[in-house]
């Protein structure tokens, strides 16, 4: 796979491109030697790039710690203080997915690229909505239109969600249509699923499970019961992920800007400072999870080379502990670090699934719980625990075992059932899939996230981010109108917007 830093070096030409594009037309006509288009694969490989952005959201990333998988020792490097700031906009890469559609328009691919920017315009616009609440969509975009709007206004949150539903409709439907005009294909530019059509649809109605899941407050207001039942009971309209290997997933390798967070060159930087999570390892350590010896080594001062699989060994810290007593346990060796052999063997680490198999089948499994479909809830959280299980190698033996635990034997459609689906779901989360983990959290309070003396927000998570300094400086009348009708005109970071009311 190609290195991420060529896709930024991608990025840098189609900017060049993107600004010649906007020369006048009788200047370009004098100038043969100056492009006058940008190829869409360049603008697919750049949309791309952005949504693997890992060095922000990726394995063992801010956002990992955030999701409370793992905690950080030296204030130096970073805190759990929650005391969070703004999220990033993301219309300069919607800029270039609408750039994407038009200059495959004439291309025998455009059904491809076509599908392919509707989806890419649904995830984007739920990326900046879920952090922040309402955001411009509307009138977004249009600076170089004929209307020349500079000041877009900010649409409704439940707008944004309705418009985002019908976006992956019609991506849906429409890579069905390029599908039938020319096969799963190749589309240039797609260093993920290497143009494999098939299992963009997958991807793309999976994705729409999860924007119907994180809607399950507003059943009421729009319509998610009935589009999950359409989508459930039609597999041939809306295929779906059938096992892990249908993962949207990001590969590393040993190459330059394409190394996995953790391997053998920053071990001696990071070992002693990275601690395993108790959000996270008490939940495999409660359950007798055989993923732990997976990810995790035991705490040297515990352990004994007589019984190396003593989960009492296996000692976590909580992510809002102080972080001055933290290192001092740290440096005695009475915390588990992330699995050495796992994790610093390689420059390749672990695949980063950004919308996996397992999570569909974990809100699949919820939506029966909560009864909008029909089903056996049970089927779907054993299919969503083994195939987390598989993707550390477990043995099947001891995922059969671990599938007849008590503690993980399904309990019903209830709320006990709920709480397995959800605590399972974000046990398979881990270093995964950006800030899903919190977001699930932070929509059903499940598993309850810790909160200590190292949190500097009042003893409480956030529920959301800032809007951009760069918005009170340029679009100052609608962020602040926008502020006024959502939070009583504070850009605060605890308020609650409009999806988790």
């Amino acid at each position: 796979m190609k290195t991420i830093n060529n896709y930024k070096n991608i990025l840098i030409i189609a900017m060049i491109l993107l600004v010649s594009s906007c020369t006048n037309f009788d200047q370009l006509a004098n100038d043969p030697n100056r492009a006058t288009s940008v190829p869409p694969s360049m603008l697919m490989s750049e949309a791309l790039r952005v949504m693997n952005n890992v060095d922000d959201e990726g394995p063992w990333s801010d956002a990992q710690r955030d999701n409370q998988f793992w905690v950080i020792s030296f204030d130096y490097y970073g805190s759990q203080d929650y005391n969070w700031g703004s999220a990033p906009f993301r219309y300069t890469t919607l800029s270039n997915v609408v750039a994407m559609e038009k200059e495959s328009e004439n291309l025998d691919t455009k059904n491809k690229y076509g599908a392919l920017a509707k989806f890419f315009k649904a995830y984007f616009l739920d990326y900046m909505t879920k952090r922040m609440g309402d955001i411009p969509m509307s009138e977004a975009l249009k600076a170089n239109t004929a209307e020349k709007i500079t000041q877009p206004k900010y649409d409704s949150q439940k707008d944004i969600y309705i418009e985002i539903l019908s976006l992956l409709e019609a991506s849906n439907d429409q890579i069905t249509l390029a599908q039938n005009e020319v096969g799963t294909g190749n589309v240039e530019g797609d260093f993920l699923f290497k143009g494999d059509l098939s299992k963009w649809q997958k991807t793309i109605n999976a994705f729409r499970l999860r924007v119907l899941i994180g809607l399950s407050k507003k059943t009421a207001e729009i319509d998610v019961v009935n589009q999950f039942n359409q989508i459930i009971s039609n597999p041939t309209k809306y295929p779906l992920m059938t096992g892990a290997s249908d993962n949207m997933a990001r590969q590393f390798a040993d190459e330059n800007g394409n190394q996995y967070a953790l391997n053998p060159s920053n071990y001696g930087f990071n070992r002693n400072r990275n601690i395993m999570g108790g959000t996270y390892l008490n939940i495999l350590k409660q359950n007798n999870d055989p993923r732990i010896y997976k990810v995790a080594d035991p705490a040297q001062f515990y352990f004994d080379a007589n019984d190396p699989l003593n989960l009492n060994a296996y000692i976590a810290t909580n992510t809002g502990d102080d972080q001055g007593a933290m290192q001092v346990a740290s440096d005695q060796g009475k915390f588990s670090y992330p699995n050495e052999n796992r994790y610093y063997s390689n420059f390749s680490g672990e695949d980063y699934i950004l919308i996996g198999y397992a999570e569909q089948q974990f809100g699949i499994a919820e939506a029966i719980n909560r009864g909008w479909i029909t089903g056996n809830a049970a089927t779907y959280y054993n299919q969503g625990i083994r195939a987390s299980m598989e993707f550390y190698s477990v043995s099947a033996n001891d995922i059969d075992t671990f599938l007849t635990s008590s503690n993980i034997i399904y309990k019903g459609n209830n709320t006990l059932g709920l709480e397995q689906i959800l605590n399972q779901k974000y046990v398979a989360f881990f270093q995964n899939s950006e800030r899903e983990s919190y977001f699930n959290y932070r929509r059903t309070g499940v598993p309850a996230f810790n909160v200590g003396p190292a949190n500097n927000n009042g003893g409480k998570i956030p529920n959301r981010w800032k809007y951009p300094q760069s918005e009170f400086e340029t679009n100052k009348t609608n962020v602040n109108a926008a502020l006024t009708s959502q939070y009583d005109g504070s850009d605060d970071i605890n308020a609650t917007m409009w999806l988790l009311k």
